[in-house]
């Protein structure tokens, strides 16, 4: 199937359920009415429970699959109180109540048959499960009269469709995206699988094109001012004044490259004109037409990430094309418009992530974490995700204990980084590479390096990539990718601790959870942290410690009440 008409989509919505839209409270009603015993009253105490919990009017809720889906991840068992298991009892009885009387009567399993042809291509999948993981699949293409053979993005697009408007699934997406997984691995492994690799159907809106579609000379010249940048000349006055980190260097290099293909996409200049850089900043309305394209993705405002961009070709036009002095002038001008107002303190959207942690059962959960997720991996018998529970809590006491940045985190190598000396364990990470060059150096604490120990000698030879060298391997040995280390972070506290997290928020929270207990620490702070400067510490990290600052003031003009004396010296 390589054409979608245009009511295939409408068409894939109505493949599972029919459109009745009662209301939870009818549901709850009907509950009441047709249930006895206690069947009825389990279900009854789902609904009272949910909309209590959630404060809720179930009358205004409709008891469709959408919103039932929408309503019940809006939180979770930790955040309303209650235990996981008292939360899936819940969730269970409100969804069987919904797919009885609601707008879904029965399951897609229930309602969609299989026809002959996906029948049999389930029963080529080696594994059981994989058939139960492409059992939704099957049904929805066999209703919409969809072979195997012609499963394409627009089979997905409408099958995601379908997911979203009649099944009760808490995530569609990972749910396409389960599907589609499955279906690549019976691709690899069942015999005579259709010879069809399935990807997402969503299409990303990606500005930079591929290097290689540029011209030659543009390439060696990018890769010429690389250089320049990685080992520059000491005796060009223009050079940069010290070697920037190849990090540094790799994301100038995309920004160079964004820009390029900013102009290409506006059509401000063909391709095969973007020879060089100097092509990009010696025409000043070619300067505008580039940055132009990025300010329209974000409704004609500038932000911090588009002042980067122009002051990346600032630079290059400065001291790499060293453009006249008016071509200078001009873009300096522009990017001296672009910059967003300065900010020196700690920024809204962290503020307002750090507000959770003004609970201090909060503040006990994220600190209880790594003890309670390795006590779960403990009782797991399944040694891989054992492993996992455990990499969690070694991750997050880490990232509690060393307020290291992900990057050098996830980089943690056992044969350099750490070491041991006199029953205490040390971690050390060389300056050239941390982001700003400085050396860090922890004593960790004991029960970090309990989990440590117990996670190297029983449970990390069970990950993948353990043969390497990094605390948290890769599948292919190297370090664990920033992307899911960071995924498996943010989720499982969410989960586990209905906190919302990312992994640099802990340098944040830290800082916030040591200063509101004692505001003389700042100095002590800043230097666990890996600041040059307290300056640095004070602008970007700390701006939530007023309270704590007014309570020992408060304390200490209380003890001058009681004695107005002056101290003795």
């Amino acid at each position: 199937m390589t054409y979608m008409d245009p009511k295939f989509l409408d068409r894939s919505r109505a493949v599972f359920a029919d459109n009745a839209h009662p209301s939870l409270a009818d549901v709850r009603a009907l509950v009441d009415a047709e249930f006895t015993g206690t069947r009825r009253r389990d279900l009854l105490s789902g609904f009272n429970t949910l909309a209590r919990v959630m404060s809720i009017d179930l009358s205004h809720i409709r008891a469709t699959p959408k919103a039932v889906r929408t309503l019940l991840a809006r939180r979770n068992a930790v955040e309303l109180g209650l235990t996981e298991r008292r939360w899936r009892n819940i969730r269970s009885s409100v969804v069987s109540a919904v797919r009885k009387f609601g707008a879904v009567p029965s399951t897609i399993t229930q309602r969609a048959p299989i026809n002959a042809e996906w029948t049999d291509l389930l029963g080529r999948a080696i594994a059981k499960h994989h058939r139960h993981g492409l059992a939704r699949l099957a049904r929805f293409c066999s209703a919409m009269a969809i072979s195997p053979e012609a499963v394409d993005r627009a089979t997905l697009l409408g099958f995601y469709e379908a997911l979203v408007a009649e099944d009760l699934v808490r995530d569609p997406r990972t749910k396409l995206k389960h599907t589609i997984a499955v279906w690549n691995i019976c691709h690899r492994q069942a015999p005579d699988w259709p010879d069809i690799r399935l990807a997402s159907p969503f299409e990303r809106d990606v500005i930079t094109l591929p290097l290689e579609h540029f011209p030659d000379s543009f390439r060696v010249d990018l890769e010429a001012w690389c250089a320049r940048l990685l080992s520059p000349d000491p005796m060009d006055p223009s050079a940069p004044p010290r070697p920037l980190k190849a990090i540094t260097v790799n994301a100038k290099t995309a920004i160079v490259l964004r820009f390029a293909s900013a102009l290409v996409r506006r059509k401000v200049l063909p391709i095969e004109e973007v020879t060089d850089l100097r092509v990009l900043v010696t025409d000043v309305e070619r300067f505008k037409g580039g940055l132009r394209y990025f300010l329209d993705r974000f409704e004609g405002q500038s932000n911090a990430y588009i002042a980067n961009i122009a002051d990346t070709l600032r630079a290059i036009a400065k001291h790499y094309v060293e453009v006249p002095e008016e071509v200078y002038e001009a873009i300096d001008g522009i990017c001296r418009r672009l910059r967003p107002p300065r900010n020196d303190g700690l920024k809204a959207k962290n503020r307002e992530r750090l507000r959770q942690f003004d609970d201090p059962n909060n503040v006990a959960r994220l600190l209880a974490f790594p003890r309670e997720e390795a006590e779960r991996g403990r009782k797991l018998t399944n040694p891989y995700r054992a492993a996992k529970c455990y990499e969690r809590a070694v991750t997050v006491s880490l990232l509690i204990a060393t307020c290291l940045r992900i990057q050098n985190l996830r980089t943690i190598r056992l044969d350099t980084d750490l070491s041991r000396s006199g029953g205490r364990c040390f971690l050390s990470i060389p300056g050239e590479r941390v982001k700003n060059g400085m050396n860090l150096d922890f004593e960790l604490p004991a029960d970090t390096v309990a989990l440590i120990d117990k996670y190297l000698r029983t449970h990390r030879p069970h990950l993948r990539g353990a043969e390497g060298p990094y605390l948290f391997p890769g599948r292919d040995g190297g370090p664990r990718p920033y992307t899911t280390i960071s995924h498996d972070i943010k989720t499982s506290l969410r989960k586990r601790a209905g906190l919302t997290m990312n992994p640099h928020l802990f340098r944040h929270a830290t800082a916030k959870i040591v200063i509101e207990r004692d505001p003389g620490l700042a100095f002590v702070l800043s230097r666990h942290l890996g600041h040059k400067t307290i300056n640095m510490t004070m602008q970007a990290y700390l701006g939530t410690e007023g309270r704590a600052a007014a309570r020992s003031i408060d304390r200490v003009i209380k003890a001058a009440m009681a004695d107005p004396g002056l101290p003795e010296d």
